[in-house]
């Protein structure tokens, strides 16, 4: 039991930042993606030992993310609309800004669940196109469809937006 503590301890280290990033992709919302973390890290714990290694851990954590997630949001009766400025200010201090520019992330964070989803997956958390597939449960074509789309979604909304600007 000591060696899976202290290997678990490590993997929570190790993923713990890209799980919540993944999270906060998912609701929108800082409060519950550090809620929707800490319910990953209680179950992915709980299942540590049953883990069957028909993928990665990673992808396995990342599924247990997404899972909570879903199950979160569709308890919730009343969704909170939080402020924006707040929000704004979190993805700024969440994410990498080599990564993404802030327009970018206000953009991401516009686009529909499907698409917000493997853009963060793929160019965000840098999963190739197969995991994301495994962590979605769908082929890898619809993944590379989705990021096509997803992609030329946010460059379209970021050019328009420069030029209303202009």
């Amino acid at each position: 039991m000591g060696d899976d503590r202290a290997e678990f301890d490590r993997f929570v280290r190790e993923h713990a930042q890209a799980v919540r990033r993944y999270a906060l992709s998912l609701t929108r919302d800082p409060w519950t993606a550090d809620d929707v973390l800490q319910e990953t890290f209680l179950r992915a714990w709980k299942y540590w030992p049953t883990f069957r290694g028909t993928s990665t851990r990673e992808a396995w954590v990342i599924r247990i993310c997404r899972n909570v997630a879903f199950d979160l949001i569709a308890s919730r009766v009343d969704h909170v609309t939080l402020d924006e400025e707040r929000i704004a200010d979190d993805r700024v201090a969440r994410l990498d800004p080599s990564l993404l520019s802030f327009d970018v992330v206000g953009e991401l964070m516009q686009l529909g669940l499907e698409h917000r989803e493997v853009v963060f997956l793929v160019d965000v958390l840098e999963y190739d196109y197969e995991t994301t597939a495994e962590i979605l449960e769908i082929p890898v074509g619809t993944v590379r469809s989705r990021v096509h789309r997803a992609r030329a979604l946010l460059r379209a909304s970021i050019q328009q937006g420069k030029a209303e600007i202009a």
